[in-house]
This record gives structure tokens, sequence and C-alpha cells, in this order.
């Protein structure tokens, strides 16, 4: 099946320096009332610049056999496709719906981000081919525990991203 990006905002190290040049390069979406899920898709987007990709784009479109949906993070090119969906809290209903229809494609990873406060929903068990063959990752992060842009910790969460990312 055919995949192709509708990407419109790229980041690269300039606007990954800090969460602050981040969203003034691509603003938080107006209907999240919480920073948390952009500040998970700015650690992601910087740790899949700091391990090599060249492309990284925030909230693009990514059209799969004529269907559209929108993923919080894409970094690749078609063939060779990291797509990360992003959820503050738990893995909701509507992100297993999605993950269920991007589970077929081949050359498509997917990082499944979510709080360790939260649950993992039934990706364990409905996904567990794609985890055990790698081509989803979940990752369970330890959220910061306020919703302040300017007292994120960076470093630590650059780190955990990477570790967690390269150890897979």
């Amino acid at each position: 099946m055919d995949v192709s990006l509708d990407a419109k905002a790229a980041v690269g190290e300039k606007q990954t320096e800090t969460y602050v040049a981040f969203r003034t390069a691509v603003p938080k979406p107006s209907d999240e009332d919480a920073h948390l899920r952009h500040i998970l898709r700015f650690y992601i987007a910087r740790s899949l610049l700091k391990r090599g990709e060249s492309e990284v784009y925030i909230l693009p479109e990514v059209n799969v056999g004529g269907k559209s949906m929108r993923v919080d993070v894409a970094a690749g090119k078609p063939g060779q496709l990291s797509l990360a969906l992003c959820e503050p809290g738990s893995v909701t209903p509507e992100t297993e719906a999605l993950l269920e229809a991007l589970r077929g494609l081949e050359g498509v990873n997917i990082l499944i981000v979510h709080s360790q406060y939260g649950k993992p929903g039934n990706v364990l068990e409905r996904f567990q081919p794609e985890l055990e063959a790698k081509k989803f990752q979940l990752l369970a992060v330890v959220p910061p525990p306020f919703d302040d842009a300017y007292e994120y910790d960076i470093w630590m969460f650059e780190t955990t991203f990477r570790n967690l990312m390269e150890s897979s």
C-alpha cells in the first residue's frame, strides 16, 4: 500500500534547541489545553534528529491508500518512515484505531509514547506481533510534574528518549 506525507512543519536542530524555540516554529495546537502532548512531540523530534534523521515533521498528514490521518511526528522518507503517536496519559481507543490502520505498512515503524502513569490500553495484546517484530515500539515515559514551558529538563528527557529508542 502506498504511503505519503503531507508535511508542512519541518523542524531541524535549531528549532529543537529549546521548547520555546520549538513552540515558536510549531505552535501548540489551540485545541490542546495542556502542553504535555506538544512537549512529547518536541522530545521525540529532538531524539529523531539526534539519531540522525534529516527530515523530521510535526503534525503531518499521512496518506495511506487514499485515507488521510494525522500523526504527531514523522521522520524519514517513504520506504523508511518512523511515525510517532504521543499520548499525554493513557493510550486511547482512537490511537489504537490509528495503529490498526497503520499496522500492515511496509517500511514504516511506529513509536507509541504514553505517560508512565497512564496505561498502554490494549496495545500489548492487540499488536503483539508488531511489537515483537519491532515495527511498533511502546515507550512509557515519566512526564514532568508541571505544565510550564520554561521548566523542562531537556537533557533528562532527551537522554531518556534516545536510550529507549536506541535500545530497541
